[in-house]
């Protein structure tokens, strides 16, 4: 299995040589065959490990006892450990979401503060490909295209992090036979059995009865599968990207859809065309299958047609173009309070805010959250902390109305939102589709994707904390 894994991280350029990389260990068997897997390798290729655990709060005792045994475990290695847990059970019932999306959306956080926090870029788990023939079947179930089908990819992107998949070549009997060589220790999880989670039904009552009355042969050919799709995922992006290069004159709404141009491609090629062109001008939550579809058709067409999509925007079939126009919706968005704590849909910018308060212990260091230096980043998809008594009594949503003014966090006076903007270089259709989020003194205190302001920032005397998430909607 080692080998195996060498050469998935060579092959798949997983972590370049003398990187610091970030372990999320559960402390299964193969979270513990990774962990000791890349201690092993580690020597040859100069990385330098730690490993992080958390606590979905689900199993009382057992649960702490996971941490306690990862915690040593890390200790076993000279490695640095950090811990982290949330009740997912609460978090789940207050946002209505499955316990599964919950405990993923909890330990993602986690994941991502703890990089931030020690400055890692790269993030190494442990799934297999036990895992990435699970997840083409779930994602089979409910309805996925090539992006959807093609799994798990050996790397891809979780907010600011990179997270690579070194045991994704690596079957769970590998995993584990090569745990029990090795003399490894790892715990069992028995929620792993409870038929009550999709993926469990599909692990122990579906792909057994496949591989019984259908194909004995069915994991790998489902993982071939989910292989071969991953690179025509990858190859039908980069023929998007060709016709996306002939475009028209920039517009408030960005550059507009070259019609010609796009009907020249297959079928297949068109709708990515679009998806992606839907995606880098915002359209928020309008990117779905019968949007894309009704825009295809729409391009084919040689009459003039608008159609309205999800979250405020239009899109408009002007002569050889596709265009995408601000709505009057857009234009004039109202400020809309936002429920503290609780999550509130946003649908004219297609986003969803969450907003946890949090107190005493729960409060993070400043040092970790409180950054001057932060990127511009996705507006729709971000996480941040602000001062709960700061922001007062309310927390507002608005777009960017002329003359605003901004203070940064690191600045020591205020200056035109505008001018942060252009020194940004966000480009001016983004800017109108910028959420800023408005303290109850009207003051802005954070145009999401920018830095949080300066008045609004963690500080050693904050006692109470907001962490706000913005998600597609």
């Amino acid at each position: 299995m080692l080998e195996k894994v060498r050469q998935t991280i060579l092959e798949r350029r997983l972590f370049a040589r003398g990187e610091r990389v970030l372990v999320g260990v559960s402390g299964g068997p193969d979270s513990v065959a990774l962990l000791d897997a890349l201690v092993a390798l580690a020597p040859e290729f100069g990385w330098k490990l730690h490993v992080a655990h958390f606590n979905h709060q689900l199993r009382g005792a057992d649960a702490d006892a996971d941490e306690a045994f990862v915690r040593e475990l890390a200790g076993s290695y000279g490695l640095a450990f950090s811990a982290g847990r949330g009740d997912v059970r609460v978090f789940a019932a207050g946002r209505k979401l499955s316990i599964e999306d919950a405990a993923r959306r909890l330990r993602h956080g986690f994941f991502q503060d703890t990089a931030r926090a020690l400055g890692l870029a790269k993030l190494a788990l442990g799934h297999t490909a036990d895992d990435q023939v699970e997840t083409l079947l779930q994602r089979l179930l409910r309805g996925a295209g090539t992006r959807g089908l093609a799994a798990i990819h050996a790397s891809n992107r979780l907010g600011a992090v990179t997270v690579a998949r070194p045991l994704l070549d690596v079957w769970k009997t590998e995993a584990l036979g090569y745990a029990r060589q090795r003399g490894l220790k790892f715990r069992q999880d028995a929620s792993n059995w409870d038929p009550q989670f999709q993926r469990n039904k599909i692990r122990h009552e579906l792909i057994p009865v496949l591989e019984r009355d259908y194909n004995p042969a069915l994991r790998t050919l489902l993982h071939q599968t989910a292989e071969m799709l991953a690179a025509e995922d990858e190859w039908l992006d980069a023929e998007a990207a060709r016709v996306l290069k002939v475009r028209g004159r920039k517009t408030e709404g960005g550059r507009p859809l070259a019609v010609e141009r796009l009907l020249r491609e297959h079928m297949a090629v068109q709708r990515r065309a679009i998806y992606r062109w839907l995606q880098e001008s915002d359209a928020g939550a309008a990117v779905d299958f019968e949007t894309v579809e009704s825009l295809r058709q729409m391009a084919a067409s040689s009459r003039p047609a608008r159609l309205m999509l999800a979250g405020g925007a239009r899109v408009a079939r002007r002569c050889e173009w596709l265009v995408m126009e601000r709505t009057e919706a857009r234009d004039h968005l109202g400020e809309m309070r936002l429920a503290v704590p609780g999550t509130t849909e946003v649908p004219v910018f297609g986003v969803v805010v969450e907003v946890e308060a949090v107190t005493g212990a729960g409060v993070p260091k400043p040092e970790t959250v409180a950054n001057p230096e932060s990127k511009i980043q996705d507006p729709r998809l971000l996480q941040e902390w602000l001062d709960a008594d700061a922001v007062g009594d309310t927390l507002s949503l608005r777009c960017w109305l002329a003359g605003d003014r901004f203070q940064p966090i690191g600045m020591k006076n205020a200056k035109k939102l505008q001018d942060i903007f252009v020194d940004a270089k966000i480009p001016a259709a983004q800017r109108r589709r910028t959420p800023l989020l408005v303290a109850a003194s009207g003051e802005i205190c954070w145009p999401a994707g920018y830095r949080i302001g300066e008045k609004f920032k963690i500080t050693h005397a904050t006692r109470r904390a907001l962490r706000i998430r913005i998600r597609p909607q």
